[in-house]
């Protein structure tokens, strides 16, 4: 990217790119990169069909993302972030639902495999602990200990709301982008910044 100064000095500037088929699903859990994994169903693109048609390679991808789901689960709701697994499920399933839009068999699988269970909306979890935290100390040690109790509560599950419409906005995006047939540039969505805030002006977001 070039930038040219008032004074016409040019300076060029580099913006590393990041190619998502360099990230194993153990090295995007190490670097906490969980916004990779709705992507991750890209790198076996090219092969859905024969993985649709052999059974074994089948069971490899269904066991992969097993492997994914739970960890992911184990990531999140130990942490307090329910909420942003729930959003990241749908996620990696509708993508995964694209790239295999033709192969019903590995789009159905995959889909059972990432249903995982219902878990409790993070956001209402928070509001109610809140509440009853908010009231049972208001009462016990005053009002004032109460408010601090309860803008500190609020203060985390702000915190919570905020990360998980950050991730449901991408999501936006990235469905606007496969209904646009706009695929190919879905990766840049995800993991160049610019370009992404570049699309959120395109799409009025």
């Amino acid at each position: 990217m070039e930038v040219v100064f008032p004074d016409g000095k040019i300076q060029v500037y580099r913006i590393p790119t990041v190619k998502l088929d360099e990230y194993t699903k153990d090295k995007i859990f190490e670097k906490n990169l969980l916004m990779f994994l709705p992507f991750y169903i890209m790198r076996y693109e090219k092969e859905i069909h024969k993985i649709n048609q052999d059974p074994e390679r089948l069971q490899s991808l269904l066991d992969e993302y097993e492997d994914i789901r739970a960890t992911l689960e184990k990531e999140l709701t130990e942490t307090g972030r329910a909420e942003l697994y729930t959003n990241l499920n749908k996620l990696i399933t509708k993508i995964s639902d694209y790239i295999c839009r033709d192969e019903e068999v590995v789009r159905e699988r995959l889909g059972e495999t990432m249903g995982g269970k219902v878990l409790e909306l993070e956001s209402e979890r928070l509001r109610a602990e809140g509440k009853v935290l908010g009231e049972s100390i208001g009462e016990a040690r005053g009002e004032a200990r109460g408010k601090v109790i309860g803008e500190s509560i609020g203060e985390a599950r702000g915190k919570v709301i905020g990360e998980l419409q950050g991730e449901a906005r991408l999501g936006v995006l990235i469905n606007r982008l496969i209904l646009d047939g706009r695929s190919a540039e879905v990766q840049g969505a995800a993991t160049d910044a610019e370009r992404r805030k570049e699309l959120y002006k395109e799409y009025n977001m």
